[in-house]
């Protein structure tokens, strides 16, 4: 009687564990995923270029490589 139990409970964990994943995998492939830093805030760039015109990283941002060359030469 007692490996009969035994059995069904590990059954029972098997089949809640498969069901969990099976569950957890449906729910990936549903959302999106975003990575942080992915996208560029071209707005934010725009308006800090205007109050700090020789940061050379913010430029880079906004792919304007031309102002970089022109603030520093040697870049």
């Amino acid at each position: 009687m007692r490996k009969e139990l035994n059995d069904l409970l590990y059954i029972t964990f098997a089949i809640l564990i498969i069901l969990l994943s099976i569950s957890n995998l449906q729910n990936l492939k549903r959302r999106e995923i975003k990575v942080l830093g992915a996208e560029t805030n071209t707005v934010f760039w725009e308006d800090f270029m205007t109050k700090h015109p020789t940061y050379i990283d913010g430029w880079i941002e906004l792919g304007r490589m031309d102002k970089v060359r022109e603030i520093d030469p040697n870049y």
